[in-house]
């Protein structure tokens, strides 16, 4: 399945860490049978970012391609991210 998630950095949780920390494959494409993630806004609206949060679409929001691994597997990783991601964002 596909899914979006925002990491919310209002409420102490780090993006950046959370997304470095995931034990996932990384990028643009979606097409595969592995658990995938890509920082989609960055990605997509690089050089308009704000244009992109003025329609709501924040630049945290990550694109998530889940893969076909235990599902065990998946959400232990997605686990340790989030613990990881507890830590405040580094000025």
């Amino acid at each position: 399945g596909l899914m979006s998630i925002i990491i919310d950095e209002d409420a102490g949780f780090c993006p950046k860490r959370f997304y470095d920390s995931l034990a996932v494959e990384k990028g643009p494409s979606l097409g595969t049978n592995f658990t995938l993630a890509s920082p989609y806004t960055l990605l997509a609206h690089y050089t308009e970012l704000e244009w992109a949060e003025s329609f709501g679409v924040k630049r945290d929001l990550i694109r998530l391609a889940v893969g076909l691994e235990p599902l065990e597997e998946i959400k232990a990783k997605f686990a340790a991210s989030l613990q990881a991601a507890k830590k405040p964002c580094d000025p």
